[in-house]
């Protein structure tokens, strides 16, 4: 009997050690097969859970990604939703990822589930445990929550509403209502992501609102400036609009002078182009300038005199101009009588600008005759110009004869009828024909000249 018992347990352990290592196996089996380890869980913060419960899903492009684990409160009174997400696939999030509270159905309460948008891949990674702000989520408005805040009136309006949609919908002005429904979609639409965007920003909405509430504290405090800046606003838009008529004139006037006003802009960058040569003059000019307006400055308190005396003067001159009127035609007349005289008159200048000095000389030094002492290479000699040739004071015949037979040829020459003399000549030239005259034959003829034989017989 002692050795039986003794084989018993001796059979006993190795049984025991057996189904030990089959627990085991089966405990590491089921770790890898279902166990993957702590979950990845991450918070988004709400300012509504918008009725979620605890086991929602959380879905990602429509598949499920996790649960909802718990939901609780922040330290300022915002939901705190904690995500279990499990699948592999989008472990981890990175920042920049959204969450939004969205409802399969109107029906139900049970309907709600969180819907993530996640973040670029080249952003931070949300380390487990990390949270979403509320700048990040986006939660949901209930129809219920909606029509809870409607009070009686809003109520019985609404139920008309209701009672009457079927005519609306369906009646006459069925046409007229759905395609004003068709137009007020897009803006709709604008205006839905207009508040989903405010929604996302009412952080800086609160502070925006904290602002305009301090500036209009301190708009408040200076009522009486902003009345007295109100009435002064009042006062200039009431002139101007007592000055309407002549507003309206100016800016009907405006077109033409802002066409003319382009038209010289135009014109103004090719006078700049052609100026630009005078402008660099003027810097070398700019030193004197200077000076002179200096010196004007002086000048100008001593010159007020002088203008106020010249102003006084103008209504006198005034009247000398009127007085003047009449003379008009007169003048006139006058100035083109004188301007073809002086047309006429030119030659008989251009003669006396070179025979003035024998002219004058003529009339000043005597009409007998003019007696001057010469001299030349053989010394002094006399010449003697008569006004009337002393061979022709006789008269008759023997005039004639004197004239055509000299008393004394060689010695005394006799020329007449010398009217075309050049001016000087009556004086010989120069030996050497370095002092020509040539003045034109309308002028005078060099024939007529003092020969050079006068000085050299």
């Amino acid at each position: 009997m002692r050795t039986r018992s003794t084989m018993t347990v001796l059979l006993e352990k190795p049984q025991i050690l057996a189904i030990s290592a089959l627990l085991i196996a089966a405990a590491a089996l089921g770790f890898v097969l279902f166990g993957t380890g702590p979950a990845y869980t991450i918070h988004a913060h709400f300012a509504n859970a918008g009725r979620l419960i605890k086991g929602d899903r959380v879905e990602l492009a429509g598949r499920k990604v996790g649960t909802v684990s718990t939901i609780g409160l922040t330290a300022n009174g915002q939901a705190d939703v904690a995500l279990s997400i499990n699948d592999d696939g989008v472990i981890p999030l990175h920042e920049g990822t959204r969450a939004a509270i969205r409802v399969v159905g109107q029906a139900g309460i049970a309907n709600r589930f969180v819907s993530l948008t996640p973040g670029p891949s080249t952003a931070p990674s949300l380390p487990n445990g990390g949270a979403l702000p509320t700048s990040q989520t986006s939660g949901i408005v209930d129809i219920d929550a909606l029509l809870d805040s409607f009070g009686p009136a809003e109520r019985a309006n609404l139920r008309q509403l209701i009672t009457y949609n079927a005519q609306i919908y369906a009646g006459s002005g069925s046409r007229y209502f759905n395609s004003m429904l068709g137009k007020l979609d897009p803006g709709l639409a604008q205006l839905d992501g207009f508040s989903s965007e405010l929604a996302l920003d009412r952080i800086a909405l609160g502070q925006f609102v904290h602002t305009a509430s301090t500036a209009a504290t301190a708009i408040a405090s200076r009522h009486r400036d902003l009345s007295s800046a109100v009435q002064n606003t009042a006062l200039s838009l009431g002139a101007i609009a007592r000055e309407r008529s002549a507003l309206a004139d100016t800016l009907a006037r405006m077109p033409p002078v802002l066409a003319q006003a382009q038209g010289t802009l135009a014109r103004t960058g090719a006078a700049l182009t052609a100026l630009r040569p005078a402008l660099r003059e003027i810097l070398p000019a700019a030193p004197p300038l200077d000076r002179f307006l200096s010196r004007a400055n002086s000048v100008l308190p001593q010159a007020g005199p002088v203008v106020a005396r010249l102003v006084d003067q103008l209504p006198s001159l005034n009247e000398s101009l009127v007085g003047l009127v009449p003379l008009q035609l007169p003048a006139v007349r006058a100035l083109g009588s004188t301007g073809q005289a002086m047309k006429d008159l030119t030659p008989i200048l251009q003669g006396f600008r070179f025979y003035g000095a024998d002219f004058i000389l003529g009339v000043l030094r005597g009409l007998a005759g003019v007696v001057a002492g010469e001299y030349d290479g053989y010394g002094h000699y006399v010449k003697n110009n008569f006004v009337q040739n002393y061979q022709t004071l006789p008269a008759g015949p023997l005039a004639t004869l004197l004239s055509d037979h000299p008393l004394a040829p060689n010695l005394f020459n006799v020329r007449t009828r010398l009217m075309r003399r050049c001016p000087g000549g009556d004086t010989p030239p120069a030996p050497d024909g370095s002092s020509p005259w040539v003045l034109g034959q309308q002028f005078c003829s060099p024939q007529h000249d003092t020969p050079l034989s006068v000085d050299f017989p």
